[in-house]
């Protein structure tokens, strides 16, 4: 069921050499951070860890903020 409203993002060698040769300082969000990045469908990172994801490509979000996105949006 939770697959229904999730994606599953892949991490392929261009993920993990993505973050490898990052500046990210934190080996696991960066491999989060590349492959969302490398799935178009993804534009929203949802954590409490705002701060390690500050040279991402994508949204950053707190899971408060991104619900508060949702309902404004009218979901």
């Amino acid at each position: 069921m939770l697959l229904n409203i999730l994606d599953v993002a892949v991490i392929d060698k261009k993920v993990i050499l993505n973050a490898l040769n990052s500046d990210f300082k934190d080996f696991e969000d960066a491999l989060q951070n590349f492959s969302a990045q490398n799935n178009e469908g993804f534009k929203v990172i949802v954590t409490r860890n705002v701060k390690d994801y500050r040279t991402s490509g994508l949204s950053i979000m707190t899971p408060e903020i991104y619900l508060k996105s949702l309902k404004d949006a009218g979901l």
